[in-house]
Parts: C-alpha cells; sequence; structure tokens
C-alpha cells in the first residue's frame, strides 16, 4: 500500500499558522487518540497568523491560492483552505473531521483535520523519512494516522480525490508497495 504525506509547499517558510491554545488541548486532541471526544471551546480551533512584515503578504490572496496551510505549533499539522473542505468532506467524513479556525476572533475559511482512524504504522523517523511496523493492513480508504507518534498518512485514494477536484495539495510518498 502506498502512503503519503501532505505536503505545504508555500515558497516562502516564514508564513505559517499556530494554535494559540496555552492549555494543550488542542495539541492532545489531534495527536492522541484517547483525547479526540475532548470538545473545543466553541468547536473552533484559535490561530494566529506568524507571516513575517517583510513580504507584505496578502492573507486574503494567500488563502485564495493555497488548499493546504501548515501549523507548526499546537500539534493540528494540516489546515485545509474552505475549498477542499467543501471538495472532500463528504466522501472523507468516516475519516476526517474538518474543523473551522478562529483568526483574531473572527472565522475564516481554513479548516483544521482532525484524522478519525488510527493505526500502529510508523516505528521511526528521522527527516520525514520513515521507518514503518510492518505489512501496512489498514482500516482506512482514505486517511490515517500513526496511534503513538501522531503522524498523518494518506492513501492513493486520497491523492487521487484531491486531483479529480484540481485542488492545490501536494504530496511526499512514504512506502512503496506492500501487502
Amino acid at each position: 500500500m502506498k502512503l503519503y504525506t501532505l505536503f505545504s509547499f508555500h515558497p516562502k517558510e516564514d508564513y505559517y499558522f499556530s494554535v494559540i491554545d496555552k492549555k494543550g488541548n488542542i495539541f492532545d486532541k489531534f495527536k492522541l487518540p484517547e483525547c479526540r471526544d475532548i470538545p473545543i471551546a466553541n468547536n473552533c480551533i484559535p490561530i494566529k497568523e506568524e507571516f513575517t512584515d517583510q513580504y507584505q503578504l496578502n492573507l486574503d490572496d494567500f488563502l485564495k491560492e493555497y488548499d493546504i496551510y501548515t501549523c507548526y505549533t499546537g500539534g493540528v499539522g494540516d489546515l485545509f483552505s474552505e475549498k477542499a473542505v467543501a471538495a472532500l468532506k463528504t466522501e472523507l467524513q468516516d475519516e476526517v473531521e474538518f474543523i473551522p479556525c478562529l483568526l483574531k476572533g473572527q472565522l475564516i475559511p481554513v479548516y483544521a483535520a482532525l484524522f478519525l482512524k488510527s493505526a500502529p504504522i510508523v516505528k521511526d523517523f528521522e527527516g520525514m523519512g520513515f521507518t514503518f511496523e510492518g505489512p501496512l493492513l489498514l482500516d482506512a480508504k482514505y486517511a490515517v494516522q500513526d496511534e503513538n507518534k501522531g503522524i498523518k498518512l494518506v492513501t492513493q485514494a486520497f491523492v487521487d480525490l484531491v486531483k479529480s477536484n484540481h485542488l492545490n495539495i501536494e504530496f511526499k510518498l512514504q512506502t512503496s508497495d506492500k501487502a
């Protein structure tokens, strides 16, 4: 089975979002399977943009151009555009929950992806080159998260769904074919 990591590819690595929940509840909810039922206040993720002033980036233009964004802190990981969520949420409803995000207290067209299925997948990783536990027999068609390390992986079916919807999301292959 081929597995991929989502790849945020904005040309300026200085542009990113971070979660501003100081209690760590969001981190636990997104990383640890046993915390997924913990409610989030107002059912929204509070984020802040960490875009540098140096490039005078217009946030609205950025949100229109890309369908996936990086959220480096808080354990959330990948943020999807409203366009991506509209295209994917019905097909992915059993495997990914999309949670709206707030920026400066206002809803924005960005959603955090909470992966609902988990499995022991990753044995070790270094520089995002993974060593896997063994043969990958997953109970997931599209997306799965490692239950111990919180690493999110998607399948070829997910990649095909993204391509068929013409979304601006890239992937990095992590495995070769295994049965």
